[in-house]
């Protein structure tokens, strides 16, 4: 067995970067899978009131029913279909909200930030890409890093959102080949989704690479349903949605485990409409500092 050398500093701040990004992974729009696209633009467009066509069924292919209960069919990958997002660094933000006397929960999350900036993210289909024949059963994809250097690839059944794992854009990128499958694939949204849901899955990459350089590990990823309420953002008011807390835990041969956590929201329909990403190894599931915040709007 060829001797592999210890990462170099370098490589382990690469790693740490990519822990950040990995905490990620595990969240999805109906629109578009909910992954880091490109900025199109680096200033907001003057807002106005969101309308979808009808109650915006023929936009996003489904009409929720607001019972409270994320399904398979509430959850769906439009091909192409562009979700934009309010970008924003090192926010404060309140992930416990309000209740009311009638005991219903609010998150306020409609207030505006400086310098925000815009994200545009679709999905792709999986066999069109390079890398298909590398991910068995792959059905989308959506670019991964801020960078658009990186894929994540995805699959998709009545029990839930599976990923299978990280791969390179292109074939031979020039800062070294990135590809990391899951045997096996990790549960990043259970279905049906609904408050109390808790659940941890655990993906192994065997024989993998990451910038070049040969890569293996364990990555846990802990998921819970921590509520459920209403939910304002700056462009529109989501009546129901789910507050979804994720730990992802990395675990590589060589080097020390690396912990991120994220904060998101579903809703029927809508998929992910806002995420809040700690820092690296957050000691808080509720945390109160989003190292990077986005929200869904115009």
């Amino acid at each position: 067995m060829p001797h592999v050398p210890p990462p170099s500093v370098k490589s382990l701040r690469r790693l740490r970067f990519l822990a950040i990004r990995v905490m990620q992974l595990s969240v999805f729009v109906a629109a578009a899978a909910a992954l880091p696209g490109c900025i199109d633009n680096a200033t907001h467009p003057d807002l106005q009131p969101w309308l979808p066509p009808g109650n915006g069924a023929g936009l996003i292919g489904c009409t929720p029913n607001l019972d409270g209960i994320l399904t398979s069919a509430e959850l769906q990958a439009a091909i192409g279909v562009p979700a934009r997002y309010r970008l924003a660094f090192d926010q404060s933000v309140d992930p416990q909200g309000q209740v009311s006397a009638a005991g219903k929960r609010s998150w306020d999350w409609g207030w505006s930030s400086a310098g925000e900036q815009v994200l545009t993210i679709a999905a792709e289909n999986a066999s069109d890409k390079w890398y298909a024949s590398k991910f068995p059963g792959a059905q989308f994809t959506t670019v991964f890093d801020l960078e658009g250097k990186l894929d994540a690839v995805y699959r998709k059944d009545d029990k839930g959102l599976w990923l299978l794992g990280l791969v390179s854009r292109q074939a031979k990128p020039a800062g070294g080949l990135t590809l990391m499958a899951y045997d096996p694939p990790v549960l990043a949204v259970q279905l049906p989704l609904q408050a109390g849901d808790a659940w941890t899955s655990v993906g192994t990459i065997k024989g993998g690479s990451f910038n070049g350089l040969p890569y293996a590990g364990t990555d846990t990823y802990s998921y819970r349903v921590a509520a459920a309420g209403a939910l304002v953002l700056p462009d529109l008011a989501i009546d129901q949605a789910l507050q979804l807390t994720v730990q992802v835990t990395l675990a590589p041969v060589v080097g020390k485990p690396i912990t991120s956590r994220q904060i998101s929201y579903f809703s029927e329909c809508l998929g992910e409409v806002a995420r809040a990403s700690a820092v690296t190894d957050e000691p808080a599931e509720l945390f109160t500092k989003a190292a990077q915040l986005r929200r869904l709007g115009l």
